[in-house]
């Protein structure tokens, strides 16, 4: 399976996981060093084909497709090109991460061990109109931070990742631990979060893990 096929797969399961409504969200891949494959603009992702995707330089030049790409293709690019460990990204719009976005309030990560192995720290981002160059821009000085979770003031969340597993992967995590954060905060009972020591030790881990690999 190649990238695009491994693309659509996972779009596909994020419309069908309710991370994301109706032809709300956007995808892409990085396919090389000089252009990416994403989602085309005003579809239903449950339906997206490999046929569907568009192939654009990271300029902004469609290279292949016949569809439009997406209108939030600014925001792709400019991730793209601010950093090049990013080999995928997703932007969603999750019902329970949304409602965090919205309220304006700050989702607890560290309730669960793989949230924290995951999704670590977030940027909260302030509101621009999305599609625009503004919107892009405010990703900028939290990329370079090397940020990979991005929650978006009245919108939603973009992901990325050095995979298109990865970027999933933080996507879902992020949204079962909005769930069941708000589910507590809403039901009047008490958000405990692990201790730091232990937060601590489970990060260790994953470096003495990653440095094994």
């Amino acid at each position: 399976m190649d990238v695009v096929e491994k693309l659509v797969e996972y779009a596909r399961l994020c419309w069908d996981r309710g991370l994301t409504e109706s032809t709300g969200g956007n995808m892409s891949v990085r396919a090389d060093d000089n252009t990416i494959y994403i989602t085309p603009t005003f579809t239903v992702k449950h339906f997206l084909k490999v046929g569907d995707m568009v192939r654009l330089s990271l300029e902004g030049e469609k290279l292949e497709g016949k569809e439009e790409p997406s209108s939030e293709r600014k925001m792709h690019l400019l991730i793209y090109r601010e950093r090049a460990d990013v080999k995928a990204i997703f932007h969603a719009h999750p019902p329970y991460v949304t409602t965090f976005a919205v309220s304006g309030e700050k989702i607890p990560i560290n309730v669960l061990p793989e949230a924290v192995l995951l999704v670590r720290d977030i940027a909260y981002l302030p509101y621009e109109t999305p599609g625009t160059q503004e919107f892009a821009d405010v990703f900028i000085p939290e990329l370079k931070k090397g940020k990979d979770v991005f929650v978006l003031q009245n919108h939603g969340v973009t992901v990325v990742g050095k995979s298109i597993e990865e970027a999933y992967a933080r996507l879902e995590t992020l949204e079962f631990v909005a769930r069941v954060a708000w589910t507590l905060k809403t039901s009047g009972n008490y958000i405990k979060e692990i201790k730091k020591d232990k937060i601590k030790e489970l990060l260790s881990l994953q470096d003495e893990s990653s440095n094994e690999d």
